[in-house]
C-alpha cells in the first residue's frame, strides 16, 4: 500500500468521522422512539408526558411509545434510562423530584442523578400553594408564623407522602422561618386534600391544579404560592417569598431526559421539537387546562437547574434529618 493511498483512506475515515454524527442527527428519528415515565397511567406525569409523544409523533410522523414504569419514587425508570444506548431512542420524561431528591433520600441509587442523564428540555412547571382551612386563624404567611413562633411545635400542618414536592415545600418553609410544627402525613395529595377540607389539619402545600376550585368555592383559603413570580390564575395571591421569606422558592417541574451522552445535534433536535410542541394550540390549551406554565431553557440552564436544586433539596433533606421509610 502507498503513501498516497494510505493518506486517502486515513482523510476518508477521518471525514466519516466528522460527519457521520451530523448525518444521523439529519436522519434522526427513523425509528421508533421509546419514552420512560416514572409512573402509573393517568397521573399528571403521564398526561404531560404523552403531549410530548403526540406532539413528537405530529413533528416527524415516527411512532413514540411511552413506557410506564411506575414505583420506587422513580427510580426504576431513572435506571433503565440510564443504562440505555444514548442514541436519542430512549428518553425519560420525569418530574423534577426523580432527579434532585431521591439522592440526599436514598442515599444510594443505581445511577447518579446528574452525571447519568443528559438534559434536553424543560416542558412547564405547575405552582404549589399553601393553602388553610376557613376556620384557621391565620390569614397571611406572616400570621401564620408569628403563630408557630409564639407555640413552638403546637401547630399541625398535613403533607403527601415522604419526599413529595409538598413535604418538601413545607420542610423549607419551617427551616427558612425557623419555626418547629408537627407534621401529619397522607399517602398523597388526594388523601391530604380531603383532610384539609375536613378541617383534620389546619393548612397544607399542595399543588394550584387541584386547590383552586376549592379556593373559589371559599372552602380553602391561599396563603401564598411557591414559585418566584405570581400565578396568572390566582393573581391576588402573594408569592411565599414576598410575604415574609424573601429566597423562598419551590419548584414541582417536569422536563425530558436521556441517558449520558446523546450526541448534541440530536439534543438540539429534540429540544426544538419540545419548543415546537408548546406552541401547538392543543398543548397550550390542555397545559392551561391543567395548570402548567411553560418554562423555557436550553439544555445547559435546565442542567445547571437540576444541579442546583439537587444541592438545595439536599441540604433541607440533611438539616432536617429526613430519611426515607
Amino acid at each position: 500500500m502507498n503513501c498516497t493511498f494510505k493518506a486517502t483512506v486515513s482523510i476518508a475515515i477521518l471525514t466519516s468521522a466528522t460527519f457521520a454524527p451530523v448525518v444521523r442527527a439529519q436522519d434522526f428519528p427513523n425509528k421508533p422512539i421509546r419514552m420512560l415515565i416514572p409512573s402509573p397511567p393517568g397521573g399528571g406525569t403521564d398526561i404531560l408526558g404523552r403531549l410530548l409523544k403526540e406532539g413528537f409523533s405530529e413533528l416527524w410522523g415516527q411512532p413514540v411509545v411511552v413506557d410506564n414504569r411506575g414505583g420506587a419514587s422513580g427510580r426504576i425508570a431513572a435506571a433503565a434510562t440510564a443504562k440505555a444506548n444514548p442514541d436519542g431512542y430512549t428518553l425519560l420524561f420525569t418530574y423534577g423530584g426523580v432527579l434532585t431528591t431521591g439522592l440526599p433520600l436514598f442515599k444510594k441509587l443505581p445511577y447518579h442523578p446528574i452525571r447519568d442523564f443528559t438534559p434536553i428540555a424543560m416542558l412547564c412547571h405547575v405552582p404549589g400553594v399553601l393553602v388553610a382551612h376557613p376556620s384557621f386563624p391565620a390569614k397571611t404567611v406572616a400570621e401564620l408564623i408569628k403563630m408557630a413562633k409564639t407555640k413552638p411545635g403546637a401547630l399541625t400542618h398535613g403533607t403527601s407522602s415522604l419526599g413529595s414536592s409538598s413535604h418538601l415545600n413545607m420542610e423549607l418553609f419551617k427551616q427558612m422561618a425557623a419555626i418547629d410544627m408537627h407534621r401529619v402525613s397522607y399517602n398523597g395529595d388526594g388523601p391530604a386534600l380531603v383532610a384539609l377540607l375536613g378541617g383534620h389539619v389546619p393548612f397544607a402545600f399542595n399543588n394550584v391544579v387541584v386547590t383552586l376550585p376549592h379556593v373559589q368555592a371559599g372552602k380553602l383559603r391561599a396563603l401564598g404560592v411557591t414559585t418566584a413570580q405570581r400565578v396568572p390564575n390566582i393573581p391576588d395571591v402573594p408569592t411565599i417569598a414576598e410575604s415574609g421569606l424573601p429566597g423562598y422558592e419551590g419548584l414541582l417541574f417536569y422536563g425530558l431526559v436521556g441517558p449520558a451522552m446523546v450526541p448534541p445535534a440530536i439534543v438540539t433536535k429534540l429540544h426544538d421539537g419540545v419548543q415546537k410542541i408548546k406552541q401547538m394550540p392543543d398543548v397550550k390549551s390542555q397545559l392551561a387546562r391543567l395548570g402548567g406554565i411553560s418554562m423555557d431553557m436550553t439544555p445547559e440552564q435546565f442542567g445547571s437547574l437540576l444541579r442546583r436544586e439537587l444541592e438545595k433539596w439536599t441540604q433541607v433533606i440533611e438539616v432536617g434529618n429526613i430519611k426515607a421509610e
